[in-house]
């Protein structure tokens, strides 16, 4: 992207001052409604969006589609975010796509007042809207972005619908409890839709089984419809689906909550196709997934692992995965996170485990500084001076190098607490391609 179109896109407000869909209605529909070009899959929930969506798209284009795929955020460029047959769109067509999208975008913020303006998200959503239109996709699989009832993904008119799972996140706009968060997530469910849901509480599956039926929609739930057969101790994993059983898959990605992941986009794209999958064609796409920035290995001597475990639950998944395929190997960490997360029960489940933790910063403004989170793992080192040493650096990418230099063969370093720090290291030291 020329620098242009990156200043653009970087001088929206990333949130804006008022919550609602009028905007992104306005940007669609002086854009003709390119959302309506396509079938459509959307994709909400706490953890596990994105790599269920990499799963998903992957499962239809090998099943004969042509696949729109949109996820946020990303890592290095926001070209990223719209990938059709899962390649991501060039600098080239996204600066051309940013100019088209531009114009009816100012052509909207005309007629409204200053502090109530097209968004980035709502702006980039609207891009790959377009870039799906443009190129002949028959279906897109849309990640939500912050919830689903606001969100403005929600303007799709989607035949499937995804929940990967709820947590407690971003409880400021999406309420206190965990029925609240369901409630904001399970709003984009349509009127006769069908819903495939990864695993909840049973409070929160009977309430979602209320909101559906309330809905006239069907309601598919992992755990109950659709079955995991998962040892930890096995490199493959069988799943009894809607319509199938199906064994001896195997992921691209490494981590065992990945099959989670798989399991439900299995269960959706089932759904989508009305039918059971072609075995060869489904362990075929599972196999060839690639899902950037979860544990993702950008070095093997020393091993060096990239993880955007961004909240607790997804802090305790990756921590269990790195238990079961490198037991005994210990951790040398570089961390940022979010100051609107749970950092200290986040160093609570990473601190125990590390032989040294490097804390630092991202380029979001909502991180919090390595001062704050020196402070949160000292506390953590029992007893004192006899645990992990915990040091602080401004930028991210010398506090991996300093890692790089101390790991020895025993040790993994360990990139992990934000997306928004992987991006940065990604971006910085050159390892995005």
């Amino acid at each position: 992207m020329n620098e242009k179109g990156q200043q653009y896109v970087e001088s929206l407000d990333k949130l804006g001052f008022h919550f609602g869909l009028e905007r992104i209605q306005a940007l669609i529909e002086g854009l003709g409604h390119p959302e309506q070009a396509y079938r459509t899959i959307h994709v909400v929930g706490t953890n596990g969006k994105t790599s269920t969506v990499r799963f998903l798209s992957s499962i239809l284009r090998a099943h004969g589609h042509r696949v729109g795929t949109y996820i946020s955020p990303h890592l290095v460029s926001a070209a990223e975010r719209q990938l059709v047959d899962d390649v991501p769109t060039t600098e080239a067509e996204f600066e051309e796509l940013v100019d088209a999208v531009r114009e009816v975008a100012e052509q909207v913020n005309a007629s409204r007042p200053e502090d109530d303006r097209i968004t980035q998200f709502e702006f980039l959503s609207a891009v790959a809207f377009e870039r799906f239109r443009r190129a002949g996709c028959d279906v897109a699989v849309i990640e939500a972005g912050l919830g689903g009832r606001l969100d403005a993904t929600s303007v799709i008119n989607s035949e499937i619908q995804v929940l990967t799972g709820v947590g407690l996140e971003h409880t400021e706009f999406l309420g206190d409890s965990l029925k609240a968060i369901l409630e904001e997530k399970a709003a984009v469910i349509r009127e006769g839709g069908k819903v495939m849901a990864g695993s909840l509480s049973p409070d929160l599956r009977l309430h979602l089984r209320e909101l559906c039926l309330q809905r006239g929609a069907m309601v598919k739930l992992l755990d109950e419809d659709l079955s995991l057969l998962d040892d930890p101790a096995e490199s493959s994993f069988d799943v009894f689906g809607l319509y199938d059983s199906y064994s001896d898959l195997r992921l691209g990605p490494l981590g065992l909550f990945q099959r989670h992941n798989a399991a439900v986009a299995l269960g959706a794209a089932e759904l989508f196709q009305g039918q059971g999958l072609e075995e060869k064609a489904l362990r075929r796409a599972l196999a060839e997934t690639t899902v950037p920035g979860r544990l993702e290995v950008v070095s093997d001597k020393p091993l060096c692992l990239l993880d955007g475990a961004h909240n607790l639950q997804g802090l305790r998944a990756l921590i269990e995965s790195l238990e079961e395929i490198l037991p005994r190997r210990r951790i040398i960490a570089v961390v940022s996170i979010l100051r609107d997360k749970d950092a200290q029960a986040m160093l609570a489940e990473l601190v125990p485990r590390c032989d040294i933790v490097f804390v630092t910063g991202s380029s979001n403004a909502r991180a919090l500084t390595p001062a704050e989170l020196a402070g949160m793992a000292e506390q953590l080192v029992e007893p004192p001076g006899r645990g992990p040493e915990v040091f602080m650096d401004d930028d991210p990418c010398s506090a991996l190098r300093s890692a790089y230099k101390l790991a020895t063969s025993n040790q993994v370093v360990l990139v992990t607490g934000s997306l928004y720090l992987v991006g940065d290291v990604k971006r910085g030291l050159g390892l995005w391609i």
